[in-house]
């Protein structure tokens, strides 16, 4: 077994940077994923008007897709391809942080904004559907920023592990 020569080095260190690059900008996540993501929270956000037996269904539904899409996406370089996740090889330690700063970014709106949409939509000149249940009524708005912010840390994600590649 011979030992290659520098400029074999380099140009073999070259491809695999190249390669590595290739893998880091097909790492998109599907659009419909998004789009299920949004529609499970507007669903989640609705189960406000319907007591709390459904939202307890709701939550534990939630945590359970959370966590199946998370850690199945970690496990296996297959299903985190199919869904469009990132295979934790892929992401440095920190990758994490930006999707856990859009959710809690989400959960204060939610919390501060919250009542006073509601307080809004149960007003003295809305229709009576939207007096009755105003938190679906909200929930189209909502999921539509939880998309939004899906796709910009989808966006951001891409791009550590694009800056990952390149090291």
């Amino acid at each position: 077994m011979s030992t290659p020569s520098p400029s074999e080095a380099r140009d073999a260190l070259a491809r695999v940077r190249e390669v590595r690059l290739d893998a880091a900008e097909s790492l998109r996540t599907p659009w419909w994923v998004w789009a299920v993501f949004g529609a499970v929270m507007a669903l989640f956000l609705a189960a406000n008007d319907f007591g709390s037996t459904v939202q307890g269904v709701a939550s534990v539904g939630l945590g359970a897709l959370a966590v199946a899409w998370v850690v199945a996406g970690r496990r296996s370089p297959r299903v985190a391809a199919a869904s469009g996740a990132l295979h934790r090889s892929a992401l440095p330690r920190y990758a994490g942080l930006p999707v856990l700063l859009i959710c809690l970014i989400a959960v204060v709106v939610e919390h501060f904004a919250g009542p006073a949409v509601h307080r809004v939509l149960t007003g003295s000149g809305m229709p009576a559907w939207i007096r009755e249940y105003p938190y679906t009524t909200a929930a189209l708005p909502y999921a539509v920023l939880n998309i939004a912010a899906g796709l910009l840390a989808s966006a951001m994600l891409r791009r550590m592990a694009r800056r990952k590649a390149i090291r």
